[in-house]
């Protein structure tokens, strides 16, 4: 099957860090510019669970990707019903690791998924990990925490601002390692000049959205440079999560 000669290209960078407070860092990233995923996942339930529920999700998600044929990444309807089955399995795979060891009981994760077709993306999520577009200069949150925060938020009953909200926002609705999950699947059409980030809580709660679009944009031409940013700028404040930052850069233009 020919490549179309209109593919968007891409240019990725990824970080992650344990943050100033935690002892050990639960999250897991992947991020393969040739394969086009990207991939960031928050493990919950201590030491041994999280790492090792974010891990299990990292790996199957990009593993089942990644067999896919060449001419599966020009059918969405495909591609698709691939990045829901591979989150399906992820999640199996965790539940069937924490009941064979009795110390993984009640691991979870989160996760944010991008499979970059030829001019549109697909994004699989679940949890409270979240997906940014960025730009011509502005940021928008393109995925829904699924927590109890916003939930509450959406139905008038709580002020995102509030202490209330604080000592909520651990509570999430959906994450890997329930025994049933629902995947969100947002479809993005690629536009030359997007940038696309993708972080655990960790930095999103250290570091307001008005400030990562400043921080992205003053590091545009490195994305490397413009994660370790971020990451300095939620430690910065505090740092007492875990952090994980992936970036995207789209362009119509062949990368050199």
């Amino acid at each position: 099957m020919p490549i179309p000669t209109d593919i968007m290209q891409l240019e990725m960078a990824a970080l992650t860090h344990k943050g100033l407070v935690r002892s050990h860092n639960e999250d897991s990233m992947y991020n393969n510019v040739d394969n086009r995923v990207i991939i960031v996942c928050d493990g919950m339930g201590g030491h041994a669970g999280g790492h090792v529920a974010s891990e299990v999700a990292m790996q199957v998600v990009h593993s089942s990707l990644r067999m896919l044929s060449q001419e599966d990444w020009y059918k969405e309807d495909i591609l698709i019903e691939a990045m829901k089955q591979a989150v399906f399995d992820g999640n199996d795979q965790i539940l069937e690791r924490a009941q064979q060891d009795p110390a993984l009981h009640d691991m979870g994760t989160t996760i944010v998924a991008a499979a970059f077709m030829e001019n549109r993306a697909v994004f699989g999520h679940v949890g409270d990990s979240r997906i940014y577009r960025i730009y011509d200069g502005e940021i928008e949150q393109v995925s829904e925490d699924h927590s109890l925060v916003n939930e509450r938020v959406k139905a008038g009953d709580l002020d995102p601002h509030s202490e209330e909200a604080h000592m909520l926002s651990s509570i999430l609705t959906r994450a890997l390692g329930m025994d049933h999950i629902i995947v969100d699947i947002i479809i993005e059409d690629l536009c030359d000049g997007d940038i696309y980030l993708m972080c655990s809580d960790g930095l999103t709660d250290m570091v307001d959205d008005d400030e990562l679009l400043r921080l992205v944009l003053e590091n545009e031409d490195n994305l490397q440079m413009a994660c370790m940013a971020c990451i300095d700028a939620a430690n910065a404040n505090g740092g007492i999560d875990n952090i994980t930052i992936g970036l995207t850069r789209v362009s119509s233009a062949p990368s050199t």
